[in-house]
């Protein structure tokens, strides 16, 4: 009998191991085919200068991958529209044509809408110099959100006590991954337009723009009234999503940060350096605790 519980005991196991690789792979698959997701849309055949009235000639039928387009692209069977407009923008040979690169009467697909995609809403978030990596967020850049707030914590005393409440901060990473649509009034993907618009208006700006899902878009605006808001910028190949970060609060600093040091000296020199050796003195951190506020 206690053989038999046994067997039943590992088959039911492996039957639950079974179920949970094949989730992982299909949410694996999933991510993946999200990020190298292609569409046909139109592209331009060559380079072509902004103000160029566009034949037939101009465009053609391409794949480019999802992930590059940053607004509304023109589709296949959006041709007939795209014959004898004029550009706003110039275009580099077999990049996806937007509608926000054509003149339209009365501006249909102009402007920042037209660089939304489909699905998506445009929202603006505050940053100051520090926030924006000190202005070097540009339109179309790729950046993670990191947001870093104070939560009511436990009340000391007890809270019938007239005890005091104490708070902890926390900070962590709300969204990874965003596309920048605009830095103040400058929202041009075009780097002649770019530098134009930031003739005008300055390097600084005041607000970022990006383009979100509804949900990640409540998600922004709440944390933006809760806390404070800053931006990583990521290098723009860069697709990759980290996995299971955890938030960190003064006890996770404290506990964990000799150990991020050795896995970042890991990583930079990995021949001067095993997973088992030790953090080189001059490289290693201090080992004084810190102080923890309201404990």
């Amino acid at each position: 009998m206690k053989q038999k519980i046994i067997l039943l005991v590992a088959l039911l196991a492996g039957l639950a191991a079974f179920v949970l690789s094949k989730q992982s792979f299909e949410t694996f698959k999933n991510n993946f085919t999200a990020k190298f997701a292609k569409r046909q849309v139109l592209v331009a055949t060559r380079e072509i200068p902004s103000g160029t009235v566009l034949k037939p000639s101009d465009f053609k039928r391409g794949i480019v991958f999802a992930a590059a387009i940053t607004g509304r692209a023109v589709l296949p069977d959006e041709e007939d529209q795209l014959v004898d407009k004029k550009t706003r923008y110039p275009l580099s040979a077999e990049m996806a044509i937007l509608w926000n690169d054509i003149e339209s009467p009365g501006g249909i697909y102009g402007g920042m809408s037209g660089m939304i995609r489909l699905g998506e809403r445009a929202v603006a978030i505050p940053v100051d110099s520090t926030a924006s990596v000190s202005g070097h967020v540009k339109p179309n850049d790729h950046v993670d959100i990191i947001g870093t707030f104070t939560f009511p914590g436990a009340t000391k005393g007890g809270a019938t006590a007239g005890g005091q409440q104490l708070s902890d901060t926390v900070t962590l990473t709300i969204l990874q991954d965003v596309t920048v649509l605009a830095t103040g009034q400058v929202m041009s993907r075009r780097p002649s337009e770019m530098q134009g618009s930031a003739d005008r208006f300055g390097s600084q700006y005041s607000s970022v723009t990006v383009g979100v899902t509804p949900r990640e878009a409540e998600m922004l605006v709440f944390a933006h009234q809760k806390g404070r808001l800053s931006l990583a910028l990521r290098n723009r190949e860069d697709v990759s999503v980290e996995q299971q970060l955890e938030n960190v609060d003064f006890q996770k600093l404290e506990k964990n940060f000799n150990e991020l040091n050795r896995v970042r000296q890991q990583r930079l020199h990995p021949a001067l350096l095993s997973p088992s050796s030790p953090v080189p003195a001059t490289a290693a951190p201090r080992t004084t605790p810190l102080p923890r506020l309201g404990r």
